[in-house]
């Protein structure tokens, strides 16, 4: 019974984890296709394989949405390394989420220190293997 606690226990975890990172990527995917926003995305592949190397996803947007983006990275900041850094007219928030399959790297990027006037999101994935 307890080697069932301990599994049920380690899979919760695992799967909470990757809960809080596809909320950030549920939002961007939600407002990619709002017309207040510019979306870009680029992906990289061996030329031998064609294997994905890198997916590079960015969402510009000057409408106030960065405030939701920064409260979404505020409640994930537990998943992953989180760095916030503020300089004179700009601030960085990088979260940084790995796990046996793929490295995920999830940034914004503000002109003032809550995101109301300017904000990009860009969303770095790098499969392993």
């Amino acid at each position: 019974m307890r080697r069932y606690i301990m599994i049920w226990l380690l899979c919760f975890l695992c799967f909470a984890g990757a809960k809080a990172q596809n909320s950030i990527d549920r939002m961007v995917t939600k407002f990619s296709t709002n017309n207040l926003t510019t979306f870009t995305t680029a992906v990289k592949r061996n030329p031998k394989t064609k294997k994905v190397e890198k997916v590079v996803k960015t969402l510009e947007m000057q409408n106030g949405l960065g405030g939701d983006f920064y409260e979404a990275f505020r409640r994930e900041k537990k998943t992953g390394s989180w760095t916030d850094k503020a300089t004179y007219g700009s601030r960085v928030i990088t979260l940084v989420c790995e796990d046996s399959r793929q490295l995920r790297i999830y940034m914004l990027k503000g002109i003032n220190a809550n995101f109301s006037h300017y904000a990009k999101v860009t969303v770095i994935v790098q499969p392993k293997g």
